[in-house]
């Protein structure tokens, strides 16, 4: 049986494998492209949806090309509310501290932005994908997707470099990445129904 006959859980295995390799390449592939850096990770990623319909939902170039670029557009969704949190976190922090003060922190911070930018990804990309597979218009699937999108966001945090809560911060996007990636490719690996199959489908 090939690929396209895969089971739920051979598909999370698949898809899974090849966000590892789109995690490292969204961590280290930048400098290379650097006008294509706010859409790498997304670019990446969204080629790993892509290749998930094209082998179990739909061969249509524009389903392919429509997962690709709503994967892209969760992506810049997620940073651009990450990054809007964090602001707005710390413009509430010079506004609130004493005049002549130093500006005060908080830990956590880019945890907090973390978690409501993968809820915004996540969310994005799930009501991407049920435009293609109906499957994910359930709202089993739905929450399936989004609720570890969402948890996975804490690891933002790990981005931070300056080290101030015993080892917690190691500097890099890559732990988000990897765990960010993998889940969620698995998850919608094992939620697709194939073409073959018994369920409803969006055909080709």
């Amino acid at each position: 049986m090939g690929l396209s006959n895969a089971s739920a859980s051979n598909r999370a295995i698949i898809l899974a494998a090849l966000a590892i390799v789109s995690a490292i390449l969204s961590n280290f592939a930048w400098l290379p492209l650097v006008f294509l850096n706010p859409l790498l990770p997304g670019i990446f990623f969204g080629t790993v949806l892509s290749l998930a319909i094209w082998l179990w939902v739909s061969r249509h170039p524009f389903k392919l090309g429509y997962i690709l670029l709503a994967t892209a557009v969760a992506w810049v969704g997620a940073k651009i509310t990450a990054e809007h949190v964090f602001g707005s976190i710390q413009q509430m922090l010079v506004e609130i501290a004493p005049s002549g003060t130093t500006f005060p922190t908080i830990n956590f911070m880019l945890a907090v932005s973390g978690v409501l930018g993968g809820l915004v990804g996540s969310t994005t990309l799930t009501f991407g994908l049920s435009l293609v597979c109906k499957e994910f218009g359930a709202l089993e699937n739905w929450a399936r997707v989004v609720m570890p999108g969402t948890a996975l966001g804490f690891l933002l945090e790990l981005a931070e470099k300056d080290d101030k809560l015993g080892g917690l911060h190691v500097g890099s996007l890559l732990p988000l990445f990897l765990a960010w990636q993998v889940t969620v490719a698995a998850v919608i690996g094992y939620c697709i129904v194939p073409r073959t199959g018994d369920c409803k489908h969006v055909s080709q």
